[in-house]
């Protein structure tokens, strides 16, 4: 079955990060539903949203922002999620790393600063047991994905059940609405570009050393793939 995917670029368009974020999200989707369209939207400066009755999936995508803001662009997502919820349950949503903050926010969970720092690299996010149920792996303990982020989920939302530990996935009790704080769909070479070009907030506490280690991890094959191959059979169900 071929899916329609809305994709939510939550970054100010015109820029080469944009341009990088689209172009992961369409070349993670070519691999594990190569038939799927995506459409991209833009909340930030042109606040239309796609109508989600069109759409089997609905993507928020990380992004520089604070999720826990009161920009008006920032709580016109919230409001486009508390909608679409209500209104399109059939819907599917799936938010990464900004996308996965504002979903807690917007269900009644909170979103803070990280507590030990701005995180960049790859990570071994920790299943839950409902995690492992999840993803049909009751073997596999740990997921390897990349992350870059300043701010992380201190709350859940209401009704959301935790897929990994320390607040890293969730899922809510509905079964419609998915988030990572990771980044499945980042590729090697994008994961290298954020952290050498964010310098000021991902590597500037870092000596050449520790950085070289960053870098050639970051070159480790990591669950990506697989985990958004989960997510294609999910909004199939």
């Amino acid at each position: 079955m071929s899916l329609r995917i809305a994709l939510l670029i939550n970054t100010p368009p015109n820029t080469s990060f944009w341009d990088d974020v689209r172009n992961s999200y369409q070349s993670a989707f070519a691999i594990v539903s190569p038939t799927s369209e995506i459409h991209v939207f833009d909340p930030v400066f042109r606040p239309t949203f796609p109508n989600p009755q069109e759409y089997d999936l609905i993507v928020l995508s990380g992004g520089k922002a604070d999720a826990s803001s009161s920009e008006p662009w920032v709580l016109g997502v919230l409001g486009f999620l508390r909608r679409t919820a209500r209104e399109a349950p059939q819907t599917k949503i799936l938010g990464i790393c900004w996308g996965h903050q504002a979903i807690a926010r917007a269900f009644g969970g909170v979103v803070r600063g990280v507590v030990k720092g701005p995180i960049a690299g790859i990570e071994d996010v920790k299943l839950t047991e409902a995690g492992r149920r999840f993803f049909g792996c009751p073997d596999t303990i740990t997921l390897r994905l990349p992350e870059f982020h300043v701010r992380e989920v201190a709350e859940p939302g209401i009704d959301f059940v935790e897929l990994a530990e320390n607040h890293e996935m969730f899922i809510n009790a509905a079964n419609t609405i998915l988030s990572f704080q990771a980044h499945p769909e980042v590729h090697p070479a994008l994961a290298r570009k954020m952290l050498l070009e964010e310098d000021d907030v991902y590597n500037g506490n870092l000596s050449q050393e520790q950085l070289d280690a960053q870098l050639n991890r970051l070159e480790q094959p990591t669950d990506g793939v697989e985990v958004l191959r989960r997510v294609v059979e999910w909004v199939r169900e």
